[in-house]
């Protein structure tokens, strides 16, 4: 086999393992989709009684004046 066709060999196959692997990973994507949340699992980030809170924004509000945030060191 000269050079051509064994580059043309890999190709080949890389092209067709990344397609199977990708049908593959859609598949796993559509059967985790279908499958409902169930009641006995709780989530322990969500506050199912208390009002959201942003995690890591503060919320603007126009005409409150906004505290800084604490600078950090420089580096040395």
């Amino acid at each position: 086999m000269d050079l051509i066709s064994i580059l043309a060999t890999v190709i080949l196959i890389t092209t067709v393992g990344t397609m199977v692997v990708g049908v593959g990973a859609y598949a796993a994507f559509k059967l985790r989709d279908k499958r409902r949340p169930s009641s006995n699992r709780a989530d322990e980030t969500l506050n199912a009684g208390e009002q959201l809170e942003p995690v890591f924004l503060r919320r603007y509000v126009p005409g409150v004046p906004v505290q800084a945030a604490p600078e950090s060191a420089p580096d040395a």
